[in-house]
């Protein structure tokens, strides 16, 4: 085998190309790298078919440029289907005019008898990730130690650059902007995949809704990098509605932030406690609590303590860089899968607009780009523009929203729950049925699925608990069937 390397070394005759360790600025420190690693992961990989699918390795992840090219070219030959050995990455190297930047043949053939079978590469592939996460911790730091010196920087632009930064090393996001046709394919297929393991597997792909209809409406619940927008009109259960897709959530085990501009936590825990009917809010407040009430508060708490649900309610948290500090926080420490906030009017930015308009657009645009970030689905809660005044309330629409363009663009989803019996106790819909304790949920946008879909839904008197309607054909209509028009509108 070593005759047939050195064989192949002089067949192409190339000068090795060994790169000297580019130092740190300022320490004189070599960054953490492991050439021999390094050298013993790309032979293991080029002796042993298979081994390539046993690392989860990038060409950045590799410290020295000729490592870099090579496993490139390891990568093409891969995504291509071909054989990768000695042989085929050589040639592969010459054609691409690459083999002279990655060393030459002979360190090809050199490193090639580094090891003599793969039975580590997945060891050695994660101190070769780790050294390479480490070097971008402290390419990284030194860029905020840098603006963080820079007069003319706001420092709370700093803090989110470093905040960002942290969150990509952590979740390994490609650096560039783009990727060829190739590499979309392969991370198609490996998300088709990984939503097929999870449901043989028996575990949740989507988030549920907590409202059977609407998960089939929207292929079984929230995903990511949805944004999606609960518009309604004052008392038409928005917070109730957020309270319960992020309890939902929470029982499934699903990590959920719930930002809370306008109420504090306590009152949102109150919300909660008072979905027991033997726990009234009025006694809670006014302290005339009895033995019974106290006992059902100590049951239902153990519920919430255990709960994977979180709470920011500081007076600060209106502000947007703290909205997404907090979430990138979560995120790097594994606890974040969706996040909800209420509400978009109150979220400020700190930053001269021109109007309000360009303001809300600025904060739509950039919590879409942070669900993306995070691959979250993320859920805001929207007030809608008031009816002139004298005029009768109408169904909600898109053009409701308040600054509704540029809400309108950035959301993938947008809902309005809708309580015609809170307008009018007596009104019933168009088969004669009383509108008390039901309402309606309409999908106003919804880039995958249905537009203007209804999902009907019902709630207790004190509309602290939301549960399905089950329409049938005894009550009169199909859930299918059923779609807002002129005979819906309760005015």
């Amino acid at each position: 085998m070593a005759t047939k390397r050195k064989n192949i070394a002089s067949k192409y005759n190339s000068k090795e190309i060994i790169e000297k360790p580019v130092l740190i600025p300022d320490t004189g420190k070599v960054p953490p790298h492991s050439k021999e690693l390094e050298e013993a992961v790309l032979a293991a990989i080029m002796i042993e078919k298979g081994a390539i699918d046993r690392v989860n390795l990038r060409s950045d992840d590799f410290y020295h440029p000729q490592n870099q090219i090579i496993f490139t070219i390891i990568e093409r030959l891969r995504d291509e289907k071909k054989p990768i050995d000695l042989l085929t990455v050589v040639e592969e190297l010459n054609k691409a005019s690459s083999l002279d930047k990655a060393g030459g043949a002979v360190y090809i053939a050199e490193i090639s008898g580094k090891v003599a079978s793969a039975a580590h590469v997945e060891h050695h592939a994660a101190i070769i990730k780790q050294k390479a996460v480490a070097r971008k911790i402290i390419a990284h730091s030194y860029g905020v130690i840098e603006r963080a010196f820079d007069d003319s920087e706001d420092v709370k632009d700093v803090i989110e650059h470093m905040e960002k930064g942290f969150t990509q090393i952590r979740s390994g996001s490609e650096t560039a902007h783009y990727i060829n046709a190739q590499a979309a394919i392969k991370r198609t297929l490996n998300y088709l995949v990984d939503i097929q393991d999870k449901k043989q597997k028996g575990e949740t792909v989507a988030i549920p809704t907590g409202l059977n209809n609407l998960d089939i409406a929207f292929n079984g619940g929230w995903t990511a990098p949805d944004l999606v927008i609960i518009g309604g009109r004052p008392s038409m259960g928005k917070t109730q509605f957020a309270l319960h897709f992020a309890k939902t959530a929470a029982s499934h085990k699903k990590h959920c932030l719930f930002i809370s501009i306008e109420m504090t936590v306590e009152q949102l825990i109150m919300r909660i406690l008072t979905e027991d009917e033997r726990i009234h809010l009025h006694d809670m407040k006014s302290g005339q609590l009895d033995k019974e009430q106290w006992k059902a508060i100590d049951e239902k708490t153990v519920d919430i303590m255990n709960s994977t649900l979180y709470i920011a309610d500081h007076p600060n948290i209106r502000n947007l860089t703290e909205i997404k500090a907090n979430a990138r926080k979560l995120h790097r420490e594994g606890q974040l899968d969706m996040l909800i906030i209420d509400y978009l009017q109150l979220i400020k930015t700190n930053m001269q607009f021109g109007t309000r308009d360009l303001e809300i657009g600025y904060i739509t645009g950039e919590l879409k780009n942070l669900a993306k970030e995070l691959s979250i689905p993320v859920i805001l809660l929207a007030q809608l523009n008031r009816p002139p005044k004298g005029m009768r309330v109408q169904l909600p629409v898109l053009s409701d929203l308040r600054e509704s363009g540029n809400i309108e663009q950035d959301a993938d989803k947008v809902i309005f729950p809708h309580r015609p019996s809170y307008y009018d106790p007596n009104e019933v819909d168009k088969y004669g049925r009383s509108w008390k304790n039901r309402g309606v949920l309409i999908i106003g946008k919804d880039r995958e699925g249905v537009k203007d879909n209804v999902i009907h839904f019902s709630h207790d008197d004190r509309f602290k608990k939301i549960w399905d309607e089950k329409p049938s054909a005894a009550n009169g209509y199909n859930q299918q069937e059923f779609e807002p028009d002129d005979n819906f509108n309760p005015f």
